[in-house]
């Protein structure tokens, strides 16, 4: 009778654990479509036309500078470069960067990202429960 005893109570606590994901998944649903709504008043607030005009006068600033630019003398030192000291520079670079990405510290970096995903949805759970309540 014991067993049974605990076999119910191990399957009450599976259903407990089950509901209270399906809980906090709910909440951060909730908080998702809070901050959602937020960042659509912000883009409402938009005004598109200046935006447009700005980059319309952009466009145009940039167009000017570019006809401005001498081509030719541009080639010309693009031939005077030279290619095998370049190389060699970009080699000595590409060894010191090796270097430093064997440094970077892998599960330390994995950890970190994690704790941030379980900060932002805790976050979006308390924004949810804020909504429903």
């Amino acid at each position: 009778m014991g067993e049974l005893k605990n076999f119910v109570a191990s399957q009450q606590d599976v259903v407990e654990r089950v509901k209270s994901a399906g809980r906090q998944a709910a909440m951060a649903g909730l908080g998702l479509v809070e901050v959602l709504k937020a960042e659509g008043e912000k883009l409402q607030a938009v005004d598109f036309n200046a935006k447009g005009e700005a980059l319309k006068a952009q466009a145009l600033e940039l167009k000017t500078k570019l006809q401005a630019v001498d081509v030719k003398a541009e080639a010309e030192k693009i031939q005077a470069i030279d290619v095998k000291a370049k190389a060699e520079e970009l080699k000595a670079l590409a060894l010191e960067l090796k270097g430093k990405v064997l440094a970077v510290d892998a599960k330390a970096e994995v950890e970190k990202l994690l704790a941030e995903v379980q900060k932002l949805f805790n976050e979006l759970v308390a924004k949810g429960e804020q909504r429903a309540a």
